[in-house]
């Protein structure tokens, strides 16, 4: 069972540890040598005019390969879930529920009517029992917001290990996926899911870290009561706090900033007031990057939902916020997809797993238990900015994960790099094992959480678990390559454009 570090908030694990303890594409935008020091203000992170922005164009192989994956994925949403409540298990050992999951679950839904492997009815179903269920147990939320871990049979709080926390970006996956659905099937389902939004007061997360950092208040990372047993009761905000731009930062600040009711909002302020740490990598030029965790999901979750190649670059200066980097997100992340990819090519310690098909450091299981692995950027010192206030001072190490691979990773990189992703996913897809391992795929729910590779090209290891916060990420990120139907939806919204008005993003 994970631990509160492990599955709490995946990119919050090299926090916590903190406080205790050659394939590239080319970027005409990038300087020959890392640079030493950057004014954060003059830095454009962009793409060049010609580049390509999803949906994209597949071919008919292409094609017939992500409908058997995006289809496989959607069974285990429909399948692998309590027949009392309809929620998926978190994952198939285990007699609990993410809710994280179960906002991937309730995206998915709409994927499968369009794809034509279930019909309306029956997902509408699916979709009003979870929402029914989580609407009827008010012990599973405080201020609105979600306990991270519930009971798969009647949606009351979990403890799992240590860790009994209402998470707010748990919170955030599972609003974003009910936007989706509300939004797609309409009547009872968005009914309830707008009066679920409407609860969420997420100004209740919000404090001010000190420390050097700036006056507004940021989002915590959740909140835990003082006695199990009464789960709604009096509690504490943990003190760690969504300061920087990694995806999970961005989105739960967006969730927080869009909330329907002008008093249960964060403030505009704290999104622009996110730190902008700046990287070199060569062949892409400056980066933003998230100091403590180098996990390639950190660079993909808030794209699952947000179309930021329709939001172009922003402009942190414009709304009083100095020493932070216009960004076009989308560019952003496509550069660190390229950035995993290079260091999977150099592979400096001769890893078996790694090259050019098979990258992507992840946060996935490993042989051992929980792994987190990742890649950085080289640091990039920035003029005037102030420690804490504008950047983390932390140093971070790689982590090659002992060339485990999730497919998930490269696989939902297909919203940036399409190619490269088709190539490792069609290469994960045929991965053969040794004499005591099978393949990462199974034709029940597609990809297995991860795998390693031997010095022969056959699997040495794959995990036993599919999970349902790799399962989700991976159906979505090839559906918004496809056809942009998450990213429709989830930007339809009227709260969400709301909000991207007042943060003036359009």
């Amino acid at each position: 069972m994970k631990t509160l570090t492990q599955t709490l908030f995946p990119s919050f694990i090299a926090f916590v540890s903190l406080v205790a303890h050659a394939g590239c594409t080319s970027n005409p935008h990038a300087a020959p040598l890392a640079p030493q020091r950057l004014d954060a203000e003059q830095v454009v992170i962009e793409p060049a005019a010609n580049t390509e922005r999803p949906p994209f164009a597949f071919s008919e192989q292409d094609e017939q390969l992500l409908d058997e994956i995006q289809r496989a994925t959607f069974r285990y949403f429909i399948e692998a879930v309590s027949p009392e409540t309809g929620m998926v298990y978190d994952r198939t050992s285990s007699d609990v529920v993410s809710i994280a999951g179960v906002g991937f679950q309730l995206a998915a839904f709409p994927i499968g009517v369009e794809r034509g492997w279930i019909s309306r009815d029956e997902a509408e179903r699916h979709a009003q029992l979870i929402l029914d269920t989580l609407m009827n147990e008010p012990s599973n939320r405080k201020a609105g917001l979600f306990y991270h871990f519930i009971n798969p049979h009647d949606a009351s709080a979990r403890r799992v290990g240590r860790e009994l926390v209402v998470s707010t970006v748990d919170s955030a996956l599972l609003f974003s996926g009910m936007i989706v659905a509300g939004e797609y099937f309409q009547g009872d389902i968005k009914t309830s899911v707008d009066q679920l939004l409407r609860d969420a007061d997420w100004s209740f997360f919000l404090d001010t870290p000190g420390s050097g950092m700036p006056d507004t208040p940021y989002l915590s990372l959740g909140w835990k009561p003082k006695d199990d047993a009464v789960p709604t009761g009096d509690g504490e905000l943990l003190p760690y706090y969504w300061i920087d731009s990694g995806d999970e930062h961005r989105l739960t600040t967006l969730l927080g900033v869009c909330a329907p009711k002008p008093e249960n909002r964060a403030p505009e302020e704290v999104y622009w007031a996110l730190r902008r740490q700046l990287g070199w990598h060569e062949g892409q030029g400056e980066i933003v990057w998230f100091p403590y965790s180098g996990a390639l999901f950190t660079s993909f979750f808030a794209h699952l939902f947000v179309d930021y190649g329709s939001l172009g670059t922003d402009n942190p200066m414009a709304h009083g916020m100095p020493q932070r980097a216009r960004v076009d997100w989308w560019e952003n992340s496509r550069r660190v997809v390229n950035l995993h990819r290079d260091r999977a090519i150099q592979n400096p310690n001769k890893l078996p797993s790694l090259g050019e098909d098979f990258w992507g450091f992840s946060a996935s299981d490993g042989p051992d238990g929980y792994l987190v692995s990742g890649q950085f950027p080289a640091r990039v010192e920035m003029s005037g900015a102030q420690p804490d206030r504008d950047f983390s001072t932390y140093d971070p190490m790689e982590n090659w994960g002992g060339g485990v691979i999730a497919p998930y990773a490269p696989g939902s990189s297909i919203m940036f790099e399409p190619a490269l992703a088709m190539e490792s996913l069609r290469a994960s897809r045929h991965a053969v094992g040794d004499d005591q391992n099978g393949g990462v795929w199974t034709e029940s729910w597609g990809f297995r959480d991860a795998f390693r590779m031997n010095q022969h090209q056959q699997v040495d290891w794959v995990a036993e678990d599919y999970v349902a916060i790799s399962q989700g990420p991976l159906i979505l990120a090839i559906e918004n390559a496809r056809s942009g139907l998450i990213w429709e939806l989830f930007m339809s919204h009227p709260s969400i454009r709301n909000g991207f008005t007042r943060l003036g993003l359009k």
